[in-house]
Parts: structure tokens; sequence; C-alpha cells
């Protein structure tokens, strides 16, 4: 059935028949196999997770946003089957499928609200994918699925009240409060990276995420490369893509190697960062905050360390200086694991 599922043309998949998922979950036994996906604007990452909760087999391969929405389903259904491959399972083995999704979600009718990143506005996405693979699907936010892992599984295992901020190409966030997700009554809580720092800094000069992700990253050291001729990271800017990006590996090999240009623009990001850090703990009094994302992983001990001191220096009362400000340990695999615990259940 895997094989069938890699295989179906655009026109037969428009004619599945529509399948009652609750009904055939619930006359057969369960494997205990669960699938999770985390869908980003770039690529698209599957897991297959068993009882024990960890990961038996991924596939993973590009999003591909411009073919629009049926070709993005069909790209999660075909990742789907090659982790089942990978597996030695069929699909028909797993018991449910959860999909992490970068836009805020109405979790419960399962509705992607606003992926700008794939251009989709009030996407009925669970439907559509429970349609689509005959299985139970949940929808959550990827940061969100992110935390929940990590609280579960890895660095906030230990704690009831947690923040969760990943570093990417842009800057998502997630919250954990009394031991379960918060998401909100209009399904944004966490959403950091859209905390305003400078209001009156213009278009595309005022967020979090516009002076502390990647890519402010890679555009405020291009706008001071001239400064820094003997810089190493500048061959790097050079041969950005179309995109306007440069690896995240280049970057923090220029960073552990004291670049001077690197260092200015990446502890300059982690000191507004740990700011905006502690400003949402001085509101929220968490116990933790887990940083998370490419540019944590790739940066390491050295930017989380940086953005600590900013958070010390900064959050109030000074009692909440006792807050730990920790990275994932579960890396790449929190957003899959997370949204696999939640498909379980």
């Amino acid at each position: 059935m895997v094989r069938a599922l890699h295989t179906l043309s655009r026109d037969s998949r428009l004619q599945l028949p529509v399948i009652c998922v609750a009904s055939m979950a619930k006359n057969r036994k369960k494997s205990g196999l669960v699938v999770g996906v985390d869908l980003g604007g770039t690529n698209i990452t599957v897991g297959v997770v068993g009882r024990d909760h960890k990961i038996i087999a991924t596939a993973k391969r590009k999003t591909k946003a411009a073919l629009g929405l049926d070709g993005v389903i069909e790209r999660i259904a075909e990742t789907i089957g090659r982790a089942c491959d990978s597996a030695s399972v069929t699909i028909d083995k797993i018991d449910s499928v959860g999909i992490g999704a970068p836009s805020a979600i109405d979790f419960d009718d399962g509705v992607v609200i606003n992926a700008g990143n794939l251009g989709w506005k009030q996407v009925p996405l669970r439907a559509i994918l429970e349609k689509r693979l005959g299985k139970p699907v949940v929808i959550e936010n990827d940061v969100n699925a992110a935390v929940w892992g990590e609280a579960r599984l890895g660095a906030a295992k230990n704690w009831q009240e947690v923040l969760a901020v990943w570093v990417g190409t842009g800057i998502g966030g997630g919250l954990i409060l009394n031991g379960a997700l918060h998401r909100g009554t209009f399904h944004t809580a966490g959403e950091i990276g859209q905390m305003q720092l400078f209001p009156r800094g213009g278009m595309g000069r005022r967020t979090l995420e516009e002076y502390c992700g990647r890519l402010s990253l890679v555009r405020a050291m291009e706008a001071i490369a001239g400064f820094y001729p003997q810089s190493k990271i500048r061959p790097a800017l050079a041969q950005r893509g179309d995109d306007g990006m440069i690896g995240s590996s280049a970057i923090a090999e220029c960073y552990a190697a004291g670049d001077e240009l690197v260092v200015r623009v990446v502890d300059d990001s982690a000191e507004l960062l740990g700011i905006a850090i502690a400003n949402a703990v001085t509101l929220l009094s968490v116990e933790a905050v887990v940083l998370g994302g490419g540019v944590v992983e790739a940066l390491g001990k050295r930017y989380v360390a940086r953005v600590r001191e900013s958070f010390e220096w900064n959050v109030f009362p000074s009692t909440l200086k006792k807050c730990h400000v920790v990275a994932s340990e579960l890396g790449d695999s929190a957003g899959v694991l997370g949204v696999a615990l939640l498909a379980r259940g």
C-alpha cells in the first residue's frame, strides 16, 4: 500500500473515497507506530516513531511550496511513504500521523491559519490529510510540537512551565504552562519572534525576528562587510543564492574562529534575543527557556551563554535569574518527536 501511495496520480488522488477515519481507527488493533512530520517552508522531515518514543526511520525532501497546496500534500504523502519503507512497515500499520506546520494552528479543527512561507491561509489540513492517508491526523504549530518533545523527552522534562525560542531563518516560540501546551484563545501564544523591539525602526527593522533570525544576521554582515576586509565570511556572502541566505554552518565556523565581523553581528543579536527573553520571563515567570533551531544548534554553547548573560542583565526581578536557559537536547528531532507524541494521544 505504501508503494501505491507513492505512485498515485493527482487525478486518482482527487477521486479517493471519503474514509471514516474514526471508525477505522476504533476497529483496528493498534501497532504502537505513529508518524511525525515536521513541515517547513524549505523541507519536509518525516519520522516513524515506535512505542518507546524512538525514531525508527526517517525521510526528508524539499517542500517546494511553489507547487501549491495539492503539490505539497502529495509530497507529504510521498515522504511518509518513504519513511515507512525505510522502517519496513506499510502505511496501514501506522496508528496516526502528526504534522507540525509553520503557522498558527486551530488545533481543535486542524486548520492552518496563515503559513506565510507556504502561501496558505485557512487550510483545513487535518481533513485533507485524513482523506488522503486514511489515518487520524493531528495538526500543531511546529515550535509547539518541538517544545512538547523537549518537555516530554528532552531538555525540559523536569519543568512544568517552559518558553521555547527556536532560531532559524526566522524565530518562532512556544509555551508550556502548568504542564500543558498553551495555545491561547486566538491560537497564537508564544510567537516571540514578532515581538516589537524597535517600533520606529521602519518596515523590516522592528521585530525580534528581523534582528535575530538567520536571514537578518546575513543582512547585517553584508551591510558592514566593507569595514572588515579580512573577514572569512566575505566569500560566503558573495556566493549567496537567490534566497539571500548562507548556511548556519558557515556562520558558526567563523564565529568559533573569532572572526571579528561575525562575532560582532552574532553577539549583538544574542544580546537582543536575551533582552526579548528577559521581557517574556518577566511577564510569565516560567521555570525554563529552551533554545533551539538551526542557528542555536550551529553556534552552540558560546551563543547560548551570550543569550543567557543578556537575559540575566535584563530580567526583573532578580530572583528570575534562577530561570534555566538551556539548549535543545533533541535537535532536529524535537518537532518530529513532539508531534508524534501528540498524535499518539
